[in-house]
């Protein structure tokens, strides 16, 4: 379940684990903008499992009432086997329309969600979604 937002219209710290449909409820129909970016979500979810990601963590405005977010920011973690699907991992690095796409290693993917990704421009801890794919 994801959270309501707090006054600054980020969610609560932490990590929030949330399915495509409770992303899509939450924050993927408020405009037109976000409905759009949604179905890149949605497609860059495919391509992370067709990859073999082990998780996806999505952020930025994105993750916030901002009614039309500049962007995502997701960050996929790869693990052992990485690329199962070889067409699925280009499609990924070249990227998709809305997205912004890290695909990191457990070190640098525990480091943007526990730092980089976990606080607002000011400094103030904010929260993220995990998506349950």
């Amino acid at each position: 379940m994801i959270p309501p937002f707090n006054a600054a219209g980020w969610l609560p710290p932490g990590l929030h684990r949330a399915t495509l449909v409770e992303v899509q409820e939450r924050l993927g129909l408020l405009s037109e903008l976000r409905r759009v970016q949604m179905e890149s979500v949605r497609w860059m979810v495919e391509l992370a499992v067709r990859a073999g990601v082990e998780r996806i963590v999505l952020n930025g405005s994105f993750v916030s009432n901002i009614i039309e977010p500049n962007d995502v920011d997701c960050v996929l973690l790869v693990g052992p086997g990485f690329p199962r699907d070889a067409a699925a991992e280009k499609e990924l690095l070249v990227g998709l329309p809305f997205l912004d796409i890290a695909l990191a290693d457990q070190d640098e993917f525990g480091d943007l969600i526990g730092h980089t990704f976990a606080t607002d421009r000011l400094g103030a801890a904010k929260g993220l979604i995990e998506v349950i794919a």
